[in-house]
């Protein structure tokens, strides 16, 4: 029971601390982007333990709730701010071995927007972006694997680059004045499919 305690728990006291080392600076955050994650991968639901699950629900979610609260109170006292999670194309869409990722995605949507309406008043905006599948150093270094991966054919013909990624959480920090409660999907298009239609020099 205790190991169970310990991935339900959250260390609050060092959110608490991070935020008043900021405030000790003179520092002060107007733009919140929680772009950390658990991926869960290759969790098994006959063979990982319910530890597993709960670790990716307590990362992708209760510990964005509590960044976004002490972040908020203090956009709160300074008159707005704004928030900007990195969710993913998968709360809308499954792949395999990966439920408690896309199951901490479809709930920091639903967070992200229930934080819009309730933050809203007080000029903090909250919004999200959802990137697909992005060139990383994992792209790179496993060429072979990624040439033909399905989630790669998309309909502009192209993956993000994390430039990609940046340039949607700039558009929601820096000109979205009107906008929360918002999801912008970064995926080439993936998501507007079916399926991947793979050409056929490709196949």
């Amino acid at each position: 029971m205790d190991s169970l305690l310990d991935e339900r728990t959250v260390d609050e006291a060092s959110v608490e601390k991070m935020f008043a080392d900021i405030d000790a600076k003179g520092l002060f955050v107007d733009t919140l982007v929680l772009n950390a994650a658990d991926q869960g991968l290759g969790q098994k639901i006959f063979e990982n333990p319910l530890t597993d699950f709960m670790k990716v629900i307590n990362t992708n979610v209760v510990w964005n709730y509590c960044l976004c609260e002490y972040a908020a109170k203090r956009m709160k006292e300074n008159g707005g701010g704004n928030i900007v999670f990195i969710n993913s194309n998968t709360a809308y869409r499954a792949i395999p071995d990966r439920i408690a990722y896309e199951a901490s995605k479809g709930g920091q949507l639903g967070m992200m927007h229930g934080l819009a309406l309730d933050l809203g008043k007080y000029n903090i905006r909250v919004n999200a972006v959802l990137p697909g599948m992005i060139k990383t150093d994992r792209w790179e270094k496993n060429p072979k694997f990624y040439a033909n991966i399905p989630s790669r054919f998309t309909p502009l013909g192209d993956v993000a680059v994390g430039s990609d990624i940046a340039d949607a959480v700039y558009y929601f920090a820096a000109h979205a004045r009107n906008t929360t409660g918002a999801e912008l999907v970064v995926d080439g298009g993936n998501t507007i499919q079916l399926y991947p239609i793979i050409p056929e020099e490709m196949k």
